[in-house]
């Protein structure tokens, strides 16, 4: 008695589940019917996206909307934001818009969107010649000399003149006062050099205590080198190469 009643329970949970499956997939079915043809998947901001912060993946969340509902700008893909900036501030839940990011080397935008992360932008005035001519241009790179009276070591108040190679191989973010300008017969008047805090101590301190002259590098040398401080007697009388 108890074995035939044991038949009937097992009997009636393998109708329940496919009685239950049967339902899941009718559910499933309806919603199909009622599925919008036109779903599009478009971005929007999981958590609050400050202005000027980078965007990760972790700030984004895929949803779908009908088309017709959806912006015509909106950003339907993660990988064609992440890692972009945000232009301005984007609040939790907001559909992302591409206008409201930008690239961090995107010359249309504010210089700050160009300076690689580390780096500082520092602007250096130069004429004709102290700026090779007007040849320099954005996204060239160029070594920076200074001449520099310098007291003399022997506690003498003469001041000797050296010229010292001080930085090499620096990225010249802009030309002129506006970045995307060309250089011109006068140089620009100032470039915009890319450089790390310590460089920047070392071509301010130049600029203002001496004369500063650029040196324009080939686009494929990226060779660093050791030159010696150079005076007027090193000058005059060059010693010989071996």
């Amino acid at each position: 008695m108890l074995k035939g009643s044991r038949k009937y329970w097992i009997l009636a949970v393998i109708c329940g589940v496919l009685a239950a499956g049967l339902f899941y997939l009718y559910i499933q079915d309806i919603k199909q019917q009622y599925r919008p043809d036109d779903l599009i998947t478009v971005i929007k901001a999981r958590t609050d996206v400050k202005r000027d912060s980078i965007v990760t993946e972790e700030m984004l969340q895929a949803i779908e909307l009908p088309g017709k509902y959806a912006h015509p700008d909106a950003v339907q893909k993660r990988q064609d934001i992440v890692g972009k900036i945000a232009g301005s501030d984007i609040s939790a839940g907001e559909i992302i818009l591409k206008q409201k990011l930008v690239e961090q080397d995107n010359s249309t935008d504010r210089m700050a969107y160009r300076v690689p992360q580390s780096k500082r932008a520092v602007a250096i005035g130069i004429d004709s010649i102290s700026g090779v001519a007007g040849y320099i241009k954005e996204g060239d790179r160029v070594d920076v000399f200074a001449t520099l009276d310098v007291a003399d070591s022997s506690g003498s108040r003469e001041e000797e003149t050296y010229t010292v190679l001080t930085l090499q191989n620096i990225e010249v973010l802009a030309v002129g006062s506006s970045f995307g300008q060309s250089g011109g017969d006068e140089g620009g008047k100032t470039l915009t050099l890319a450089v790390s805090p310590e460089e920047a101590s070392s071509l301010i301190l130049a600029s203002e205590r001496g004369a500063v002259r650029m040196a324009l590098r080939s686009p494929v040398d990226h060779t660093l080198t050791t030159v010696p401080p150079l005076q007027l007697p090193g000058l005059v009388n060059p010693p010989l190469n071996p």
